[in-house]
């Protein structure tokens, strides 16, 4: 293996903002996704702690130069800490952008290609968890989300659970290969994150 030159994907001059806790994923117009959270603004902005924002951009070697974006829903709602994202085909002709957080038991749900005014905050089932997993499981059309949950930390005992999330609308579109997830790329098809977008639609990204 040979490793190339470093790429910064979100870097900025004052330390307080120390970013922090990146999950990427390709989304569904092709372009990928990449969530963090945001320490201390400088300026005194900011509205939740360590609140969760992101950037899109054409290839996870570009994220540098997109824009942060904070994750902020419908209702006003902030993600906050620890984000963790993944994506669906399940939910819509986009699919559905799914983020948790290290701070609600909530879920933020997208499903117009990471549009800064369509994230909603709803109810996932399962209970608060420091950075919880998200994987979208085989079959099924893409509509279930495994979370996996360690607890806090900090917190004695350390409980660890997993449940299912059911992903709100239709079925998802039949990707080539999507139905056996037979990769570690959090269930985007058999051919992982170097066989083509979403396994199969499109060249490899380097």
């Amino acid at each position: 293996m040979n490793w190339g030159n470093v790429v910064n994907a979100v870097a900025f001059a004052n330390y307080t903002e120390r970013p922090g806790m990146i999950t990427m994923a390709q989304i569904g117009n092709g372009q990928w996704m990449a969530t963090f959270e945001v320490g201390f603004p400088v300026d005194g902005t900011e509205q939740a702690p360590y609140a969760s924002h992101y950037k899109i951009a054409d290839s996870p070697l570009e994220f540098d130069a997109a824009p942060a974006v904070r994750l902020q829903a419908t209702d006003g709602s902030i993600s906050s800490a620890g984000p963790y994202v993944v994506w669906t085909p399940a939910g819509g002709p986009n699919g559905t952008i799914v983020v948790s957080d290290s701070t609600y038991d909530n879920l933020f749900l997208n499903t117009q290609n990471g549009d800064p005014g369509a994230w909603v905050n709803t109810t996932s089932g399962h209970g608060v968890g420091y950075t919880r997993s998200l994987r979208v499981m085989p079959g099924d059309g893409g509509k279930t989300v495994l979370l996996t949950n360690g607890g806090m930390y900090n917190s004695s005992p350390t409980e660890v659970s997993t449940g299912d999330f059911v992903v709100p609308g239709p079925y998802g579109m039949d990707i080539k290969g999507f139905a056996s997830c037979g990769d570690e790329s959090g269930g985007y098809g058999q051919e992982g994150w170097h066989g083509g977008h979403r396994g199969g639609k499109g060249g490899s990204w380097w």
